[in-house]
């Protein structure tokens, strides 16, 4: 004969201690995975901010050396100006027609630089800005893509003037076979104690077209507009973004310093 054993079932309830340690338990364990996912996610987007911030420093240190060169070729213009204004003032203008040539070519070029924007994007774009622990560079850098706004600006007016007023002087009134050599080659022509010297051959009949309808007070006055102008975005657009661009390089360089992160060939 077989013997059934009933299962025992308990008939009272357990202490409320038991219930409270249990659920103690549970809170502790889900707030535990909580903490240890967040520090994962944020030791993953520090990671992630450090690499956005490298990026930006290769952009931003390329940007330093635009700014040098573009105030550089800017500074050469003002000088070209100068060269051939003197001339204008002594009369001996229609002397001097590769030297006038040479200068207007220079000036005549749309030399503005342009700031790199594809990290300071995707910095900002991306959501790692936050997770930058430096609240100085992050201002700094939010200070410095907001003057991209402004080149853009000084821009536009530097190049519409020379679209409607220079374009077509040079146009109607500039050899286009001498312009085009002289203008192409980089050592065509070089400065030396304020005087132009020219390194290519010129024709022996070189002369400005249509000079009858060129009035030489008008197309000086246009010139001197012209360096007012630049002059006016050197001073309030290039050189603040080139004084934030070196401000922003030396946060960025400590950031990646301390995070050891900076390549040995970016020092």
């Amino acid at each position: 004969m077989e013997v059934h054993h009933h299962p025992h079932i308990p008939t009272h309830a357990k202490p409320w201690k038991e219930y409270v340690l249990e659920g103690l338990m549970i809170f502790v364990a889900v707030t535990l995975g909580y903490g240890a996912e967040n520090i994962r996610e944020h030791y993953v987007e520090t990671k992630k901010a450090i690499v956005s911030a490298k990026n930006l420093y290769v952009d931003v240190l390329a940007d330093s050396a635009t700014y040098h060169k573009s105030l550089k070729n800017r500074a050469l213009q003002d000088s070209c100006y100068e060269i051939v204004n003197d001339l204008y003032k002594k009369k001996e203008i229609n002397k001097e027609m590769a030297t006038l040539y040479a200068a207007h070519c220079q000036i005549a070029r749309r030399m503005l630089p342009i700031m790199n924007t594809l990290a300071l994007d995707e910095v900002k774009n991306s959501g790692t800005l936050k997770y930058i622990e430096d609240e100085k560079l992050k201002v700094e850098i939010q200070r410095y893509a907001s003057m991209g706004g402004g080149l853009k600006l000084r821009e536009q007016r530097e190049f519409n003037f020379i679209d409607k007023v220079i374009d077509p002087i040079t146009i109607n009134n500039f050899d286009y076979e001498f312009f085009g050599r002289i203008s192409s080659d980089n050592k065509s022509f070089k400065i030396i104690n304020g005087k132009m010297i020219i390194n290519i051959p010129v024709p022996s009949n070189l002369k400005i077209i249509n000079e009858d309808q060129l009035k030489w007070q008008y197309y000086f006055s246009v010139l001197g507009m012209l360096k007012t102008i630049r002059e006016s975005t050197n001073k309030s657009y290039i050189i603040e973004t080139q004084e934030q661009c070196h401000k922003l390089l030396s946060l960025l360089r400590n950031y990646l310093i301390e995070h050891d992160a900076l390549e040995n060939n970016n020092h």
